[in-house]
C-alpha cells in the first residue's frame, strides 16, 4: 500500500477515535461507575484497557500487550504479539515470529519481571523461546529511566510472568490446549499449558504459590529458491566475458533450490512463592526454566557459479538502470565431465538449549521509605551437532540458471542440471561428509538494592531514588568440525552403493519445475553415526580423526570471556504546577564494565604450516547515562511526554573475541576485535497522548535517535605486525554516527456509546513512519540501517462480549535491508514489503471454558528478497505458511 493510502487509514482511525471520545464524554457511559466500585474486565476489552492504563501511568514511553486470559496472548508467541505494538517490527522464521526491532533498531535488551534475561553468548534472550502461555503481559520500553538495567539502545522488552498474589484468593487451576495446522507440509503443531496456584492466609501473613508450565511443538516446513552474494568472475570464467565488462559484471556466487523442515519442542516452567509477612514486608522466590529441542533438515540443490574453471554460454544481462555494474540474470555453465561444482546438499542438525533462572526479592516499606533487594542467577547451555552430506552427479558437464523467473510465489532463480536424471540415485556420488559441533555456556549472577525516600508532598522534589547493581557474567563458546571426502578403491561411492537409506526432497513452489532429488536420510545418520564413523575411519581421505564420537572442540575456534559490571544510579521525582501540572524524573546511571576474553592466534607460513599461540583481550570502561523525563498534564485526559536519555549497547562477545588467523601466503588476516568500543545513543522523544472512556486512547509520538559506533564487518588494508607488511585485514569495526528519526500515531477504542449489539465493537490502529534511519560508515557511505522499515502499520477490528469475541488484524511492514554488503553496497540484500491478515474467534459457553479458532497469514503472503534497494536482481523467495488453529482454555 502506498503512503497516501496508509495516511488515509491512520487518519480514519484517529477520526473515529475522536468522534467516539466526544460521544463518550457527552453520554458519560464510560464514567458512570461509582467511586469505590471495582471494574472487572476480561477478554479483548480487558486486555486493551489494561494496556492503555499501563501506558498512561508509566514514567517512560512504553507500549504493552496484556494477556486476554490465563494462557492467552493474542498470538502464538511473544514476537508475533509484539508485531502489533506501535514501532515494533519482526522477522519470521520457521513459521513463527523470531527477532524483533524497535523503531528501526535491532539492539534490544530483555528482562523478565524487571530482571536482566540473556541466553547463551547473546546480549538478550530469544523471546521465541518464552511460551506465550506463561505470560501476563509484555512491555516495550522505548525510553529508559536510571533505575532500569542498562543495555539495548533500541529499547527494552520486559516479559511479565504471573505471580500468585495476582490471583484470586483460594485455589486457581487454569490451562489451555491448541493445535496448529499448516498448509505447507500439512504439519500439525500442539501447544499446551497448565497453571496451578493458591493464595491463602496464615498465622504469619498471606502466602501464595504458583506453578505455570507449558509444552509447545512447532512442526514446520518451508520451501525456498535463493541466490547468494553477487561478485565478479575469476579464472577461466572471465574468458566468456567481454574484456571491457570483466571488472563490472556481477553474478551471484551460487543458487539454491530447497526445503527446510523440522520441529522445535519447547518445554517451560515457572514456579513462584510469595510471602506477604505484613503490610510493610514481602518476599518472592522464583525459578524458571525455558528449554528448546530442535531437529531440523535443510535440503537443497546447490550450484556454485563463480568457480574459476567454467565456460559460459547463453549469457543474458539484467537491466540495472544507472548502476555502475552489469548483473547477469541467466547463463549456462559447462566444464569437463564431473567438475561442475554443484549438486544436492543435505544438512541435518540437532539443537538443544536449556535456560535456568532464579531470583530472590525482598521488599520493605514505611509510609515514606521503600527498600528493595533482588538477587538473581541465570545459567544456560546451548549445543548443536550437525551432519552435512554433499553429492555430485557422475556425468554432468553443464547446468543452466535463470535468476529472474516468475516462479508463482514471487521472483527467484530456477536451476537445471543438464543431462542428469534426478530420479536415478545411481547417478549421485557422495562427495563429502562433514560434521560439526558447537557448545556455548553462560552464567550470570547479579545483585541489586534500591532505596526510595519521599521528600515532600507538595514541593518541587517529591522523592529521591538511588541504588546499586553488581553483575558477574561468564560465557564460553567452543567449536569443532571434520571433513571426510571418502573414496573406496580410489573412486567416489554412488548413493546406491553406500548401504545407507536415502530419501527424496521436493520443493513446492507453484510456477516452477518443483524438482525432486535424493539424499541420505539425515535422521538415520544422526542415530547411527557410530557405524558411519567406522566406515569413514577406513575410507576418509582428509586425514582427520573420525574415531571419536564428536569433533574436537578447541578454544581457538571459540572464546571464553568474563564480564563484570558495577552500576550506581540516582534519580529525583519532581512535580510542580505552572497553570498546568507537570511531573517527571531526572537522574543518571553510572556503569563500570570490565572483563577479559581468551582465544587463540593462528599463524600460517607460506607453506601453510601452523603456529598456535594464546590470544587475550581486556577492557575497562565507564559509561555515564543521564536521563530526563517530563509529563505535562494539559487536562486530566491529555498529556505530553518529553524525554532525553543516553543509552549504551555493549558489544557482542563473538565480535570482541581476540582470535586471529594470519596467512603469510596471501598477506591476509581474519580476526576478532577486542578493542571495539561499546556504541552509544542520545535519544530525544515526545509523545502526545489523549485518553477517554475505559479503553480509548490516541497518541502521536516523535523521536530522534543519534547512535554512534555501530558495528560492521569489513576488509581494510592495514599493517600486519606478524608479517611486517601491509595486507588485507577482515574484522569487525566501529562505524561513525547515525540518525534515526520517525513518527508514530496510534488510536484505539470500543464503541461503548453505541446501543445494543454495536457497543461490543472496537478498533485499534497504529502507524510508524521512520523518516530516516542511516549509519555513517568510514568509506563515506550513508546507508540504510539493517532492519529499518520506513513504514509499519497495524489495523484491527474487535468484537467482544463475555460469551463471544472476534478479532481481525492486519499487519504491514515495508521493505528493509537485511545485511551490509561492504564489497558492493548497492547490492546489499533487502526484504520486500511483508503483510499478514490474521483472524480469531472465541466462544465461552460457560464461564470456565472457552473454545477458539484462529487463522494466520490468510492471504498466504510470502517473503520476497532482492539484491539492492533498487531491485537489481532477485535474491529469491521463501514461502510462508497459512495456519489454522483450534483450541480450548479452562479456568477454575
Amino acid at each position: 500500500m502506498r503512503l497516501r493510502g496508509v495516511l488515509k487509514l491512520s487518519t480514519a482511525v484517529v477520526t473515529i477515535a475522536l468522534s467516539v471520545s466526544a460521544h463518550a464524554e457527552e453520554s458519560g457511559t464510560a464514567e458512570t461507575v461509582k467511586s469505590g466500585e471495582s471494574i472487572i474486565v476480561t477478554g479483548v476489552r480487558g486486555s486493551v484497557e489494561k494496556a492503555a492504563q499501563k501506558k498512561r501511568k508509566a514514567k517512560q514511553i512504553v507500549d504493552s500487550i496484556v494477556a486476554e486470559d490465563v494462557g492467552k496472548l493474542p498470538d502464538n508467541n511473544v514476537p508475533e504479539a509484539l508485531a502489533r505494538v506501535t514501532g515494533v517490527q519482526i522477522d519470521r522464521q520457521h513459521g513463527e515470529g523470531a527477532s524483533i526491532s524497535i523503531r528501526g533498531m535491532t539492539d534490544i535488551s530483555t528482562t523478565i519481571n524487571g530482571n536482566e534475561a540473556t541466553s547463551g553468548t547473546d546480549r538478550s534472550m530469544n523471546l521465541a523461546d518464552i511460551p506465550a502461555e506463561l505470560l501476563k503481559a509484555v512491555d516495550v520500553y522505548k525510553t529508559r529511566t536510571p533505575d532500569q538495567v542498562e543495555g539495548g539502545i533500541a529499547g527494552t522488552v520486559n516479559v511479565e510472568l504471573r505471580r500468585p498474589l495476582d490471583l484470586d484468593k483460594g485455589l486457581t487451576v487454569a490451562g489451555s490446549f491448541r493445535e496448529v495446522f499448516s498448509n505447507i507440509g500439512n504439519t500439525k503443531s500442539p501447544y499446551g499449558s497448565l497453571l496451578v496456584g493458591d493464595r491463602f492466609d496464615t498465622g504469619i501473613g498471606e502466602m501464595g504459590f504458583l506453578v505455570n508450565a507449558s509444552y509447545t511443538r512447532n512442526n514446520y516446513n518451508e520451501t525456498f529458491a535463493e541466490s547468494e552474494t553477487p561478485g565478479v568472475f575469476f579464472g577461466t570464467d572471465l574468458n566468456s566475458i567481454a574484456s571491457d565488462k570483466q571488472s563490472t559484471t556481477l553474478v551471484p556466487y551460487a543458487v539454491n533450490y530447497g526445503t527446510e523442515n523440522g520441529r522445535i519442542t519447547r518445554p517451560a516452567i515457572n514456579a513462584v512463592w510469595q510471602w506477604k509477612a505484613s503490610d510493610r514486608l514481602d518476599f518472592v522466590v522464583e525459578g524458571n526454566y525455558f528449554g528448546s529441542r530442535e531437529l531440523r533438515s535443510r535440503d537443497r540443490l546447490h550450484l556454485v557459479l563463480r568457480n574459476g574453471n567454467y565456460n559460459l554460454s547463453d549469457v543474458s544481462y539484467a537491466d540495472n538502470g544507472n548502476s555502475d555494474y552489469q548483473t547477469i540474470d541467466g547463463m549456462t555453465v559447462s566444464a569437463a565431465s564431473g567438475t561442475i561444482n554443484g549438486g544436492p546438499e543435505s544438512y541435518y542438525e540437532r539443537v538443544t538449549s536449556n535456560n535456568y533462572g532464579g531470583n530472590f526479592e525482598a521488599h520493605w516499606h514505611t509510609d515514606h521509605t521503600k527498600i528493595n533487594f533482588t538477587t538473581q542467577y541465570n545459567k544456560s547451555r546451548r549445543e548443536y551437532y550437525g551432519i552435512l552430506s554433499t553429492y555430485r552427479f557422475s556425468t554432468i558437464d553443464s547446468a543452466t540458471v535463470d535468476f529472474d523467473q516468475d516462479i508463482g510465489a514471487g521472483q527467484g532463480p530456477t536451476l537445471a542440471f543438464n543431462g542428469v536424471d534426478l530420479s536415478d540415485p545411481s547417478q549421485y556420488t557422495l562427495s563429502n561428509l562433514h560434521d560439526e559441533r558447537g557448545v556455548n555456556r553462560s552464567s550470570n549472577f547479579a545483585a541489586q538494592m534500591d532505596l526510595t525516600q519521599d521528600l515532600s508532598e507538595n514541593g518541587l522534589l517529591r522523592s529521591f531514588q538511588m541504588g546499586a547493581r553488581y553483575s558477574n557474567r561468564k560465557i564460553s563458546y567452543r567449536y569443532g568440525y571434520r571433513d571426510s571426502s571418502p573414496l573406496v578403491d580410489g573412486s567416489a561411492v554412488s548413493l546406491t552403493d553406500l548401504g545407507y537409506p536415502y530419501e527424496t526432497a521436493t520443493t513446492d513452489i507453484s510456477g516452477s519445475s518443483s524438482p525432486t532429488w535424493y539424499h541420505l536420510d539425515g535422521s538415520y545418520l544422526l542415530k547411527n553415526m557410530d557405524s558411519v564413523r567406522e566406515w569413514l575411519v577406513a575410507n576418509s581421505t582428509t586425514g582427520q580423526d573420525w574415531s571419536t564420537k564428536y569433533p574436537s572442540l578447541n578454544l581457538g575456534s571459540g572464546y571464553a570471556s568474563t564480564e563484570k559490571t558495577f552500576a550506581v544510579y540516582g534519580q529525583f521525582n519532581y512535580a510542580f504546577d505552572i497553570g498546568v501540572p507537570i511531573d517527571g524524573l531526572f537522574g543518571a546511571r553510572v556503569v563500570n564494565t570490565w572483563g577479559v576474553s581468551d582465544s587463540a592466534s593462528y599463524k600460517y607460513d607460506t607453506d601453510w604450516n601452523e603456529v598456535v599461540t594464546t590470544a587475550t583481550g581486556r577492557g575497562n570502561f565507564i559509561d555515564i547515562l543521564p536521563s530526563f523525563n517530563s509529563i505535562i498534564h494539559f487536562t486530566p485526559k491529555l498529556q505530553l511526554r518529553l524525554a532525553w536519555t543516553k543509552n549504551v549497547q555493549r558489544i557482542g562477545f563473538d565480535a570482541l573475541s581476540p582470535f586471529r588467523i594470519v596467512q603469510s601466503a596471501n598477506n591476509t588476516v581474519y580476526a576478532g576485535n577486542p578493542d571495539l568500543k561499546a556504541y552509544t545513543e542520545n535519544s530525544y522523544d515526545a509523545s502526545l497522548e489523549y485518553y477517554f472512556g475505559r479503553a480509548g486512547s490516541i497518541s502521536l509520538a516523535g523521536y530522534l535517535k543519534k547512535p554512534k559506533g555501530y558495528i560492521y564487518y569489513s576488509v581494510a588494508t592495514e599493517y600486519i605486525p606478524e608479517l611486517g607488511t601491509t595486507g588485507s585485514v577482515w574484522t569487525n569495526r566501529n562505524a561513525g554516527g547515525g540518525t534515526f528519526q520517525g513518527f508514530e500515531v496510534a488510536g484505539q477504542t470500543f464503541f461503548d456509546f453505541l446501543p445494543g449489539f454495536w457497543r461490543n465493537f472496537g478498533v485499534q490502529g497504529n502507524l510508524t513512519w521512520l523518516r530516516k534511519g542511516s549509519i555513517n560508515y568510514p568509506d563515506g557511505s550513508d546507508n540504510n540501517a539493517i532492519g529499518m522499515s520506513k513504514l509499519t502499520y497495524n489495523a484491527a477490528l474487535y468484537y467482544d462480549t463475555p460469551e463471544f469475541s472476534a478479532r481481525v488484524a492486519w499487519n504491514y511492514r515495508s521493505r528493509y535491508r537485511t545485511a551490509v554488503f561492504s564489497d558492493y553496497p548497492e547490492y546489499s540484500p533487502y526484504m520486500d514489503a511483508t503483510s499478514r491478515l490474521d483472524a480469531a474467534l472465541n466462544f465461552t459457553p460457560v464461564k470456565f471454558l472457552t473454545f477458539s479458532i484462529e487463522a494466520t497469514n490468510l492471504l498466504k503472503n510470502n517473503a520476497q528478497m532482492w539484491w539492492g534497494k533498487d531491485r537489481l536482481l532477485p535474491y529469491g523467495v521463501r514461502l510462508q505458511a497459512r495456519t489454522i488453529q483450534t483450541g480450548v482454555r479452562f479456568r477454575f
